[in-house]
């Protein structure tokens, strides 16, 4: 009862928040028909056609997707594992239980456990701060080192910006630019996702949602209502992404069903 209360008082929180693109898509295609496609393919100049070794090596992966599946969330923030809001674990479970006992289940990665098992790359003068793909490479390692088949991975990040309205000029005033909403915070929150097959790397489907809000704001608690804005809106963000994310993964049931 107490957390759907959290959730209720975040949504009405949000009232004024309006939904922005919510997108899902999947892939299971074989790397080994990708690449037959090519091999001997006629050029118009009469050579045989051939392809980049790096990109035989990338596309050269076969699906191996299987239900029931234990399935590891991985949320990031700032390039980091980061733990779960008590909402999302809610929303996350309600979504394992809405696609049935075929489905699996869904096991947080343990960030403590990704960094016990990654070891990061030694820094060059070439190569000074670490690859943003460092942090795939970590994730799919504490998944593997937790037994997860496969991974999603999902990151939420915003945008905020402040305008200022006609009243501001309340904020000449020494009282009235104390009370008088004299600026319009505007936050989008934008939410992406990724299943990923933690032993192979192959992507099975993407997932993605964004919400905008706005609030009124005295020019004294500017700061204040701008980043507990953006905080909430980030958490009603993510909590669009489960259904999209729900979505992709029972058309990849679907799909398996069928073949």
């Amino acid at each position: 009862m107490k957390k759907t209360f959290i959730r209720l008082s975040l949504i009405a929180s949000l009232a004024l928040a309006t939904i922005g693109c919510q997108s899902h898509s999947i892939q299971t295609t074989s790397g080994r028909q990708y690449l037959n496609k090519y091999e001997g393919l006629d050029l118009p100049n009469g050579e045989a056609g051939s392809i980049d070794e790096e990109v035989r090596e990338i596309a050269n992966v076969e699906p191996t997707l299987r239900f029931p599946a234990r399935i590891g969330l991985a949320k990031l923030y700032n390039g980091r594992i980061t733990n779960l809001t008590a909402e999302e674990v809610e929303e996350w479970d309600k979504a394992k239980e809405e696609m049935g006992s075929k489905f699996g289940e869904f096991v947080p990665v343990s960030s403590m456990i990704a960094e016990l098992a990654y070891t990061a790359p030694k820094r060059t003068k070439d190569t000074p701060i670490v690859k943003s793909s460092e942090i795939f490479r970590k994730v799919r390692l504490g998944a593997a080192r937790q037994h997860i088949d496969y991974v999603l991975l999902y990151e939420v990040f915003s945008e905020t910006k402040t305008t200022k309205l006609a009243s501001s000029v309340a904020n000449w005033t020494i009282i009235g630019g104390y009370f008088i909403p004299s600026r319009k915070i505007q936050t989008t929150g934008h939410a992406n996702a990724l299943l990923l097959d933690v032993r192979s790397g192959y992507p099975y489907g993407t997932a993605s949602s964004s919400l905008t809000a706005d609030e009124l704001s005295a020019w004294h608690n500017n700061r204040d209502k701008s980043r507990n804005l953006a905080d909430k809106n980030q958490i009603a963000t993510s909590l669009k992404l489960i259904p999209e994310a729900r979505k992709m993964m029972e058309k990849l049931m679907q799909n398996l069903n069928q073949t």
